[in-house]
C-alpha cells in the first residue's frame, strides 16, 4: 500500500502490538483512530476532504451461507483492488481505511492542489466511478454462486473543517452522511431485486437441472440424481442460494419453495428417471411442521421413497427436539434424508450423529485438492467411519480433478458427483 507521505512513520513506527490495535487483521488496512490527527492537519491545510463509504453490509448473508473465510477472501479482494486506484483519479489523493462500523471500507479523497479545494461534484463522481469499477471487478474474480451477495454500495460527502467544531465530531457526521447516501442506493436495489424475485415466482421462471451421482467405484452405475432449482440464466438468481436467501428475508421463501417443489415433480413426471433424487430442503420448514404446507408433502402422485431431502449443514441446530419429530414424521412417510454440504459449517460430527441421515454429502471445498491435503483426508476418513457405524453413505461433492476422483476411492468413499463427472443439465441423459 502507498500511503501519503503523513502516514509513512505512523507505518514505519507502529509495532506489533500497534499494528494488532491500530490495522485491520484482515485486509492489513488501518483503523480510523490511527489516522485520526494525520485527518485532521490535511483538513485544516486543504479545507475540504471527500469522504466515500463502500458498504459491504450485504455480505452478512454471504458469511451465513459460506463461512468467514470466504467472507476474508472477499475483504482482501476488495482491498488488493482498492490498492491499485490510488493514482486513478488526478489530480485527487485516495487512500483506505478499513473498519468502519463492522468490515466497511472508507476512502478519503485529497487534493494535489491545495489552491483548489475539493468540490462535490468531483468526489461524487468518484465514487460513482469507483462503485461501477468495484463491481466489475468483484463480478469478473468471484463464482457465479458468490457474485450476487458482493454488491458493494458507496456513499459520499464532503468533509469541511471548522476549527470551531470539534474534528471528531465533523468526520463523525460525514462519515454518517455517506453511510445514509449509501443505505439509501442500496435500499433501492434490494427493493427492484424483491421486484424481481416476485416476477421470477409469479412468472413460475425456474429451471430444474440434474446432476447424476455416480458409483464411484464403476461409474457407468449411478444412484440417482441431484436436482437443482435455479433462477433465469444470466441473472442474479442463477446463484440458488442467493434466491432462497433473499427469499427468507423478503417473506417469499414458503412461495418459492413451493414453486419449486411443483416444478420438479412436473418435470419428473414428464421424463422416465431411474435412481433417487436428492431435492434440497430449507431447514426452517421443519421447525413448527412447516413442511406440511409444501407440494412435495401434500403431492399423492409421488412415491416418496424414491426421493432423499438434502439438509444443509451450513446452519446451526439450537431446537433438536423439534427438528427430531418433523424428521421422524417425514422417515415414516418413506422419504430418505441427507445431510449436505459437509465440511463447510456450524453443524458438529455429534449433530450428524443425531439426525442419522441416510447419506452424507461431504463439501466440494473439503473435496477439491484432498490429493495432497493429508488433513482433508483424515477428516473424509472419520466421516467415512462414522457413515458405516450409522449405515449411512457418503457421497462427495464438488468433484473435478482426477486425482480428487483416485483419492476418494482409496478412501472408499462410495458415490460422487462434480464436473469432472458431469455437470448440471436440464437433461436427464448421462
Amino acid at each position: 500500500m502507498n500511503y501519503p507521505s503523513y502516514l509513512d512513520s505512523i507505518m514505519s513506527e507502529s509495532g506489533a502490538p500497534l499494528r494488532s490495535l491500530f490495522f485491520d487483521g484482515v485486509t492489513g488496512l488501518p483503523t480510523l483512530p490511527l489516522v485520526l490527527d494525520s485527518l485532521r492537519s490535511v483538513a485544516s491545510q486543504q479545507t475540504k476532504l471527500g469522504i466515500i463509504f463502500i458498504d459491504t453490509g450485504r455480505l452478512d448473508p454471504l458469511e451465513e451461507e459460506y463461512g468467514w473465510e470466504v467472507v476474508d477472501q472477499l475483504l482482501n479482494r476488495v482491498r488488493v483492488f482498492l490498492d491499485s486506484l490510488i493514482s486513478s483519479f488526478p489530480p485527487l489523493k485516495l487512500f483506505s481505511i478499513h473498519r468502519v462500523s463492522g468490515d466497511n471500507f472508507l476512502l478519503i479523497l485529497s487534493s494535489d492542489e491545495p489552491a483548489q479545494a475539493l468540490t462535490f461534484a468531483q468526489v461524487s463522481q468518484v465514487s460513482s466511478q469507483l462503485e461501477d469499477m468495484l463491481n466489475q471487478h468483484l463480478a469478473e474474480h468471484l463464482s457465479a454462486s458468490i457474485a450476487p451477495y458482493a454488491r458493494m454500495f458507496n456513499g459520499y460527502s464532503v468533509l469541511e473543517y471548522n476549527s470551531n467544531i470539534r474534528f471528531e465530531r465533523l468526520v463523525s457526521r460525514a462519515i454518517n452522511q455517506a453511510f445514509q447516501v449509501a443505505t439509501s442506493s442500496q435500499e433501492k436495489v434490494g427493493q427492484g431485486q424483491i421486484q424481481q424475485l416476485s416476477e421470477v415466482i409469479n412468472g413460475s421462471k425456474i429451471r430444474v437441472l440434474f446432476q447424476p451421482i455416480y458409483t464411484l467405484s464403476n461409474l457407468s452405475e449411478s444412484l440417482g440424481y441431484e436436482v437443482l432449482s435455479r433462477g433465469p440464466q444470466d441473472s442474479i438468481f442463477e446463484s440458488a442460494d442467493f434466491m432462497f436467501s433473499l427469499a427468507g428475508a423478503c417473506g417469499l421463501l414458503t412461495r418459492l419453495e413451493n414453486l419449486c417443489q411443483l416444478q420438479i415433480m412436473s418435470v419428473l413426471k414428464q421424463r422416465s428417471m431411474k435412481g433417487l433424487v436428492f431435492i434440497n430442503l430449507e431447514p426452517s420448514f421443519l421447525e413448527h411442521d412447516q413442511y406440511q404446507k409444501l407440494a412435495l408433502f401434500q403431492s399423492k402422485d409421488i412415491d416418496p421413497s424414491n426421493f432423499v431431502l438434502e439438509i444443509t449443514e451450513r446452519i446451526a441446530i439450537t431446537n433438536y427436539s423439534m427438528v427430531s419429530r418433523a424428521l421422524a414424521d417425514i422417515r415414516k412417510r418413506g422419504f430418505r434424508f441427507a445431510v449436505d454440504d459437509v465440511g463447510n459449517g456450524y453443524a458438529s460430527l455429534q449433530s450428524i450423529a443425531y439426525l442419522r441421515p441416510d447419506f452424507i454429502k461431504v463439501n466440494d471445498t473439503m473435496v477439491r485438492g484432498i490429493a495432497t491435503d493429508f488433513i482433508k483426508q483424515e477428516i473424509v476418513k472419520t466421516l467415512s467411519d462414522m457413515a458405516e457405524r450409522l449405515s449411512a453413505s457418503l457421497i462427495a461433492e464438488g468433484i473435478e480433478y482426477e486425482k480428487d476422483l483416485q483419492t476418494l476411492l482409496e478412501l472408499k468413499v462410495a458415490y460422487g458427483q462434480g464436473y469432472l463427472l458431469k455437470r448440471p443439465s436440464e437433461s436427464l441423459s448421462e
